[in-house]
């Protein structure tokens, strides 16, 4: 029903950032309407023909559809807050797809790094996560976690998993957007502290500011315009609220029914995919979606990513951009972007170009409990 209905109805047409890093001059609201307002010129659209706008929200209050409507002096038809990435994307997909909206903006904008927003809690003022008792008041902990059990059930060391941040460091090296450029060794790696460990500080995402939007509208329509559309041919999704309870629940087990139904429904399978892009605010979430996406057998994971096999010119390349640990962190809206532009052959550097690049899977996950979606991209009308 859903490859019936959805998949193949929706493409994005146009895509916008901001630069990312530090932007003090700038309000959340400031930086998300100049990602779309960048988007906007990329379709050739003019912000009047808008009828769907979705905005995710920011801290401090910022972002709320409200005020990004009123300031952008637009009346759409739909316009909604919806707070995670993925699901934004899969919502004005859905939206085209019904008939309620032909061209649809999602937006994001913050200036988390400018505010000094902090993430996580005091187990003395507790956040409303209920393992905040616990003394699990970041996610980061709960990563941390996640590798230390991948040491003891599979013998994984930290020098496997300093793959994954080598790796980002020399895709984000040739990405112009990029705020960390300097390329890492593994011996770079391992001489960087601690946070959390076997963690280290190349192993966390960073905080920043920044912006991405996307314009979004159906095949039909999209044949009017001047840009190549990239097709949404598959989507999953999957909330969890009991994955603390699952005996694998270090290893992100509600990305394996979100793959089910994302494979089921596309007649795709991971053979079929050219480039991944994982939300990864931990390094370790590379692997365990490598798995629960079926590239790699359960617990293989730290093996398979040595020897370059996810790096620019390897076998599966995993997020080319630099991820959010070197890139930005946007909480996935640099996936899809990044997808976009890989997928349009329009990478900055001809060496982050990917050759032969047609189809791409993008992952995003809220948190370590509680909801992961995914998206297959493709090139071309």
């Amino acid at each position: 029903m859903l490859a019936d209905s959805v998949l193949g109805k929706a493409c994005i047409v146009g895509v916008g950032a901001t630069p990312q890093g530090r932007l003090p001059d700038h309000s959340a609201d400031d930086i998300a309407i100049w990602a779309l307002r960048e988007a906007l010129a990329d379709a050739g659209l003019a912000k009047e023909e808008l009828d769907g706008l979705i905005v995710q929200p920011s801290f401090g209050g910022q972002g709320d559809i409200k005020e990004i409507g009123h300031r952008l002096g637009v009346e759409p038809r739909i316009g909604v807050n919806l707070s995670h990435h993925g699901a934004v994307i899969q919502y004005a997909a859905l939206l085209i797809a019904s008939g309620m909206a032909e061209v649809v903006a999602c937006v994001y904008g913050t200036n988390q790094r400018t505010n000094r927003n902090r993430f996580g809690s005091s187990v003395y003022h507790l956040g409303g996560n209920f393992d905040d008792v616990y003394g699990l008041s970041n996610p980061g902990a709960v990563a941390a976690f996640n590798y230390r059990r991948r040491m003891h059930d599979f013998g994984a060391t930290e020098e496997q998993l300093g793959a994954v941040a080598v790796a980002q460091s020399r895709a984000a090296a040739l990405n112009p957007l990029a705020v960390y450029r300097q390329p890492l060794s593994l011996e770079d790696y391992l001489d960087t502290r601690y946070v959390i460990a076997p963690l280290r500080l190349v192993d966390f995402c960073m905080v920043n500011d920044g912006g991405f939007a996307m314009i979004l509208t159906s095949p039909e329509r999209a044949a009017d315009l001047p840009v190549q559309p990239v097709t949404i041919v598959g989507m999953g999704a999957q909330s969890s609220f009991l994955e603390l309870e699952h005996p694998h629940s270090m290893y992100h087990p509600s990305q394996l029914p979100n793959a089910e139904l994302l494979w089921g429904a596309s007649g795709l399978g991971p053979g079929d995919i050219d480039a991944l892009y994982v939300q990864e605010s931990y390094t370790p979430n590379v692997l365990s979606a490598l798995e629960n996406y079926g590239f790699c057998e359960f617990g293989t994971a730290q093996e398979w990513i040595q020897g370059g096999r996810i790096e620019l010119d390897g076998e599966l390349p995993v997020n080319p951009h630099g991820g959010q640990n070197r890139m930005t962190y946007m909480v996935g809206w640099h996936n899809t972007f990044d997808a976009v532009k890989q997928l349009r052959g329009e990478a900055e550097e001809p060496e982050r170009q990917i050759a032969g690049l047609e189809t791409v899977l993008c992952t995003f996950s809220t948190g370590h409990w509680q909801s992961t979606w995914s998206l297959i991209y493709r090139g071309g009308a």
